[in-house]
C-alpha cells in the first residue's frame, strides 16, 4: 500500500475537526506555520518524517493511520473508526461531483442511513 496525499489530507481534516482544532491551534502545536498546515490540508505539501510524527502524537493515532497506510487509528487498539470510513466511502462517491469534504453532521447522516438499510443494502 502506498501513501496517499488525499487520505492524509482528508485524515487530518477529520481529526482537526474531532479535536476541534484550527490549523493555527495545529501549526502551534506541532511548531510551524498555519500556512504550512494549509498546504497539508490541500495536499499541495507532504510534511517531513518528524512532523508527521508530531502531528500523529498530537492526535494520539498511529503514524500509518495518519498516512493512510492502515485504518487502525492506534497500532496497540483493533477499534476502527466506522464514520471515517463512512466518510471516505461517501468521499469517494461524492468526488464525481467535485465535493471533496463531508461535515460531521453528513458523515452521520450518511452512517444513519446505511445503519437504517443494512438488511436491504445486504440484501443486494
Amino acid at each position: 500500500m502506498d501513501f496517499d496525499i488525499e487520505k492524509f489530507s482528508y485524515r487530518l481534516i477529520v481529526l482537526m475537526e474531532d479535536f476541534n482544532m484550527t490549523q493555527l491551534d495545529l501549526a502551534k502545536q506541532i511548531g510551524t506555520s498555519n500556512v504550512t498546515i494549509s498546504r497539508y490540508l490541500s495536499g499541495d505539501r507532504i510534511p517531513r518524517l518528524d512532523v508527521i510524527a508530531r502531528i500523529a502524537s498530537t492526535f494520539d493515532v498511529s503514524i500509518d493511520y495518519l498516512l493512510g497506510l492502515s485504518d487502525k487509528k492506534n497500532a496497540t487498539l483493533e477499534k476502527t473508526n466506522e464514520d471515517l470510513d463512512i466518510a471516505l466511502l461517501a468521499k469517494s462517491l461524492f468526488a464525481l461531483d467535485g465535493n471533496t469534504h463531508l461535515s460531521k453532521n453528513q458523515i452521520e447522516l450518511i452512517k444513519n442511513l446505511l445503519i437504517a438499510n443494512k438488511n436491504f443494502i445486504l440484501s443486494a
